[in-house]
């Protein structure tokens, strides 16, 4: 009986080790892609929330320092704000951010009860708030829209 030994790799060997290591190459390449683009979506969401944070902060800031200005804004029409160095303002004007980044807002009234608790304008008994707007901020970004929603009052009027 005669023992022979292989000496060195098959083809079918060589295949097999490739297909390996190309695959595990591949699924890491993977990874770092997704988590790339998974990690660009959350920083643009971010700002957008940040965005939209900001807008409600600049309208509190126009109420501060005058109820009429928001007073004099329709209720449900879209309006936007105009920042710049100097001067922040409501305009009719679209702001568009960093151009990806699109913030508007509407005011709508608000109704309350007998009991002072905000109800629907159908509810019966309801009467309009004049010193109350319901703010809706919203920033329109590449991944969607993020909303902001507040009630702005008249602190004069306390």
């Amino acid at each position: 009986m005669r023992i022979t030994s292989q000496v060195g790799v098959s083809l079918v060997e060589v295949i097999i080790g490739v297909t390996i290591v190309t695959a595990v190459l591949g699924g890491i390449g993977f990874a770092i892609e997704t988590y790339i683009d998974t990690r660009a979506t959350l920083l643009e969401d971010a700002k957008s929330a940040y965005l939209a944070e900001e807008g409600y902060e600049i309208v509190r800031h126009l109420r501060n320092e005058s109820w009429s200005t928001i007073s004099a804004v329709p209720v449900d029409t879209t309006r936007y704000l105009s920042v710049s160095t100097t001067t922040l303002a409501i305009s009719t004007t679209p702001e568009i951010i960093d151009g990806n980044f699109r913030r508007s807002f509407k005011l709508q009234s608000v109704y309350r009860n007998g009991s002072d608790d905000i109800v629907a304008s159908s509810d019966p008994g309801a009467t309009l708030d004049s010193d109350a707007r319901e703010l809706e901020m919203s920033v329109a970004g590449p991944h969607g829209t993020t909303t902001y929603e507040a009630i702005i009052t008249n602190l004069f009027d306390i």
